[in-house]
């Protein structure tokens, strides 16, 4: 058997049982294998000047130039009479850049129609060696992305777009060599601009909006497809159930104590990389996380010898993490972030507490009293086609946001009317968010770097600095102090409170995992109610969970006071006497262990004073101690 017939063997069992194989075989005969591919990733096409971006964009297409050469020169093909002037240009036209490679980034700019030319002169090599072939572009949105998150001049964002629709024009519209091309991205393509380089690309959904929104544009895409109405094509995409255990069962080859803890590890990938709704399709399994997943246990595997189960769910759980979500950039939602913040941290507050309440009720356990908060109802978006975000506006837009995350797949639907986070590791990234939003970037990067229980056992101490702190981490949350009240700052506590338990600061120290911490949100935001300003139950010292309560009594410092240290320190023991004097403690029945705070806050100022608290049961008076340990 030659070298192509085997290729072609091995290649039709990709379509084995397909439906577009089962259903269309002389569409599949006609086409199958008859075209040369041109692969195109645009995925480093980004730079720190314009220069820089014209010298990635170059460089892409020089790539894919140099392996169609190398390939040439492997096989020994026989070069057409019509293609050997093609190819001679091809290669003078890769000689130039190479020559210019090495300019100054400021030069680079003299070389806008440089990437053009690359592509152009390996587009005629293949066409006159081959034919008319497919063109696949993957990542085409990084460079817009990147065009948009740019320190650069409005005038260099405008030549790079020049640039970039001129590119897409050459290659797709204006081709006549090419056959079929196919874009992978995350954006829909407003297809309004009558100057448009890709003014006749149809759009191939995954993601269900309105249902005849999705007929439409599937039906209209591509013919034939694998399946009719609403289910047309969106069987194709991601793995489904069945193909995971197959890929699992298919590893047992190479690590057989796999198929012993077979249950185990199928709970793990589900948990971690399903629940995404393509179509009509629920329950979609992230491709490149799940063969991520199962390549690097099967490494872990191959490396121990014991066949313990304690040791393959430890093993199995140092394979579950995040894959896909660490091959892409939050670029386009931290610019959002940066710029409305409260209402961010408002929206992924629901998010979060969504996912974490459906999960808990997916693994079959009771409704969870102690969460910091009641769980909200489902995050809506009924419609995406009117809803693509503006970057430019000042003015926050939820559901443009919600867009944006839904395409980009940091979310998924859940009905037809509402989103949620789909896993695990999508979990994570939002973690990331919700932390960067409350803490800002650095201290957010700190908290998740912070052993265990590193807040709660400075509170064991009686020690106060990590709490202020976090207490002062507004960093744009509250904007302008002057006219903040202690209650803004005890809200603004409580989602700082919440960001970091959630990275494990307020889980017991002997706790061997961390998902999220114990915490129970007792009172807070009741500034002049009667109430403390915010109190919370904890692990104790001797790892019972929700008998540690801490109260704190938040005392505004204003303004003109906040050069004033001594002031703070009246302030904070003034908010420490208001604990006792109104027995604030009284919310905490049944706790053995207590730390009241008094933290007089205000602008770029914090000063917290507390006392520590301890008795032998829940009928006992209270005797204060130096340290819980």
């Amino acid at each position: 058997m030659d070298v192509v017939a085997l290729c072609r063997k091995k290649r039709e069992c990709l379509f084995k049982d397909s439906l577009l194989l089962t259903k269309y075989p002389g569409f599949f005969k006609e086409h199958f294998m008859k075209y040369p591919v041109l692969y195109i990733s645009l995925s480093e096409c980004k730079g720190a000047s314009f220069g820089t971006f014209i010298r990635a964009l170059c460089d892409t297409f020089a790539s894919a130039i140099k392996k169609w050469l190398v390939e040439i020169e492997l096989t020994n093909a026989d070069i057409s009479i019509r293609a050997k002037y093609p190819l001679d240009e091809l290669r003078r036209k890769l000689l130039t850049y190479q020559n210019a490679s090495d300019l100054p980034a400021n030069q680079m700019v003299g070389y806008t129609d440089l990437a053009q030319s690359l592509f152009q002169a390996l587009s005629a090599f293949v066409a006159q060696q081959f034919g008319q072939y497919l063109l696949l572009i993957d990542e085409y949105d990084i460079p817009f992305i990147s065009i948009h998150l740019a320190k650069w001049s409005d005038e260099d964002k405008g030549a790079a777009l020049d640039v970039m629709k001129t590119l897409f024009q050459k290659i797709l519209k204006d081709n006549d060599n090419l056959r079929k091309g196919l874009l992978f991205g995350v954006f829909e393509i407003p297809l309004t601009e009558m100057g448009s380089g890709a003014n006749n690309i149809k759009d191939i959904r995954m993601i269900p909006a309105e249902e005849s929104d999705i007929q439409g544009s599937i039906l209209t895409a591509a013919h034939p497809h694998s399946g009719c109405g609403m289910d047309a094509l969106t069987d194709s995409f991601w793995f489904n159930a069945h193909e995971v255990e197959q890929m699992l069962d298919n590893s047992t080859k190479w690590c057989t104590r796999i198929a012993k803890h077979k249950i185990f590890i199928l709970q793990t990938i589900k948990k971690w990389y399903n629940g995404y709704y393509i179509g009509r399709f629920r329950g979609k399994y992230n491709p490149w996380s799940v063969s991520s997943f199962i390549e690097a246990l099967c490494g872990l595997l191959s490396q121990t010898t014991s066949d313990e189960e304690a040791d393959i769910a430890t093993i199995t759980k140092s394979a579950a993490r995040a894959y896909w979500v660490t091959t892409g950039t939050t670029g386009l939602i931290e610019a959002q972030i940066d710029r409305h913040r409260p209402q961010f941290i408002h929206l992924a507050k629901r998010l979060l507490c969504d996912y974490e309440a459906t999960k808990s009720k997916a693994d079959g356990s009771s409704p969870d009293k102690t969460s910091l908060e009641p769980s909200p109802p489902p995050v809506p978006l009924v419609s995406t086609r009117l809803n693509l975000i503006n970057f430019d506006s000042e003015l926050f837009s939820e559901p443009g946001l919600l867009t944006l995350c839904l395409y980009a797949g940091y979310l998924t639907r859940r009905l037809s009317t509402s989103v949620c986070i789909p896993n695990h590791e999508v979990y994570q990234v939002w973690l990331q968010l919700f932390a960067r939003a409350v803490l800002g970037t650095e201290l957010a990067d700190n908290s998740t770097n912070n052993a265990r229980g590193a807040l709660l056992s400075e509170l064991w101490k009686n020690k106060t600095d990590l709490l202020c702190t976090l207490a002062t981490s507004s960093h744009g949350v509250l904007s302008n102090h002057n006219n903040y009240l202690e209650n803004d700052y005890a809200n603004h506590f409580a989602n700082t409170i919440m960001a970091v338990s959630r990275f494990g600061m307020l889980t017991h120290p002997k706790q061997r995992t961390v998902e999220i911490s114990h915490v129970v949100a007792t009172r807070e935001n009741h500034a002049g109610n009667g109430r403390c300003d915010y109190a919370m139950r904890l692990f104790s010292s001797k790892n019972r969970p929700n008998q540690f309560g801490v109260v704190i009594e938040f005392k505004l410092i204003e303004n003109s006071r906040r050069e004033d240290t001594a002031y703070h320190k009246e302030r904070a023991e003034e908010g420490l006497r208001q604990i006792g004097i109104k027995n604030y403690d009284a919310c905490l029945v049944g706790c053995l262990e207590r730390m009241d705070v008094g933290m007089a806050i205000g602008n770029s100022a914090v000063y917290a004073v507390s006392r520590l608290f301890r008795r032998p049961n829940a009928h006992s008076a209270w005797e204060e101690v130096d340290s819980l340990f």
